[in-house]
């Protein structure tokens, strides 16, 4: 809102314009103002009070502007540029008009109404501010509790598939409708034609030979990770324990569940639970019993990482990419697995889903990454299986 400018006029169309008590500045009301009045107000000579008439609009245009600029509302600067009979007047005489505009002299009212409103900003600054500190420090907490939890970035999967990269579905599994064998004598230079396919691959009996078929059992995990100082924090604090189909809350829990739960004696409750060992001096240990397999290509380099999986007959892993970026090897050390695949969803017009199941001293190798699995565990003898990534 602003005062329009008034056009010129000749001085005799403008006394009477101004003697007819109109004025031409928006809501700018000098009703009742004579030629006297006007140069009073305006400190110019009578004679020249209609034309002057423009520096009064120009006056209140600007301190329309500086009230806009300072929040003070317009119809407050109308009480300051209106011209106001002085109530209880000597002799009854005309007014004496507000200061001129120029002067910008608020009133008592004014001037409390602002300081009120300066009162009223300096306090909702103050909350505001501890309010944005509290939020900042809130938000900062998830967001160190979500990067050093790894149990929620590793299960994220929403985030994870949103941003995986995209499966080449030829090199992949178009044309794949089971996994490949090949026996226990197969050569490095044959696997090796597959070893980077991240096609399913089965080597039967590949770790019929290997102590950990004798020696592997959920007491024997107990003794070793109780013996090795810090071998249960290494897990905790360094790798991941993965419950699945247990309530264990780690694996110092898992482990020390009770013998007849772990006979898995009837009437007790059935588990399956996994983890990544991060205990170098575990790790010695179950390298021993559970050595790399030899056709490996001569150029790759295994993970430190190891994964064991152990449990009962029922359903194992619920269906889930992995993330590791590598293809993995699993041995089956005892009972019966049976792998379900299914294409990623780019995929799925090209592709299709198989199964294939693992026996004890069968090693699976599969790229997780490119593969949605899940696994079902067999009646009959615990299901323990090691394995590791390879690149």
């Amino acid at each position: 809102m602003g005062c329009k400018s008034a056009p010129h006029v000749p001085r005799e169309a403008a006394r009477r314009d101004y003697s007819s008590g109109r004025a031409r500045c928006g809501w700018l009301d000098v009703s009742g103002s004579d030629e006297a009045g006007m140069s009073e107000n305006n400190n110019v000579p009578p004679h020249s009070a209609a034309p002057d008439r423009t520096k009064l609009r120009l006056l209140c245009e600007r301190l329309v502007r500086e009230a806009q600029q300072k929040g003070i509302a317009v119809g407050e600067l109308s009480v300051m540029c209106r011209g106001r009979r002085r109530v209880g007047a000597k002799g009854g005489g005309r007014a004496a008009s507000s200061p001129p505009p120029s002067a910008t002299v608020p009133s008592a009212n004014t001037s409390a109404n602002t300081s009120a409103r300066w009162r009223w900003l300096a306090s909702a600054l103050v909350v505001a501010s501890a309010v944005l500190a509290l939020q900042t420090q809130l938000l900062e907490r998830l967001r160190l509790d979500f990067v050093s939890s790894k149990c929620v970035v590793r299960n994220n999967y929403f985030v994870m598939e949103a941003t995986r990269l995209r499966t080449d579905c030829g090199r992949v599994c178009v044309g794949v409708r089971e996994a490949a064998e090949f026996s226990a004598n197969v050569t490095r230079a044959a696997f090796e034609e597959w070893a980077y396919l991240s096609r399913p691959l089965v080597v039967r009996q590949a770790a019929a030979h290997w102590p950990a078929l004798e020696r592997f059992s959920l007491p024997f995990f107990r003794s070793v990770y109780d013996s090795v100082e810090g071998a249960y924090e290494a897990v905790s604090e360094e790798c991941q324990f993965l419950p699945f189909r247990s309530e264990f809350v780690d694996l110092r829990d898992a482990l020390a569940m009770h013998p007849a739960r772990a006979a898995r004696a009837p009437g007790t409750r059935p588990w399956y639970f996994g983890w990544s060992n991060c205990s170098p001096g575990v790790s010695a240990i179950m390298r021993q019993l559970a050595p790399r397999p030899p056709f490996l290509p001569a150029g790759s380099e295994s993970s430190a990482l190891d994964w064991i999986f152990m449990g009962g007959d029922g359903a194992g892993a619920a269906w889930h990419l992995d993330y590791v970026q590598r293809p993995s090897w699993q041995a089956q050390i005892s009972g019966t697995k049976s792998w379900h695949f299914r294409p990623v969803p780019e995929c799925q017009d090209v592709c299709q889903s198989f199964n294939v199941t693992v026996e004890k001293g069968d090693i699976i190798f599969v790229d997780t990454n490119q593969w949605y699995h899940t696994t079902f565990i067999h009646e009959g003898a615990l299901s323990i299986t090691i394995g590791s990534e390879y690149d």
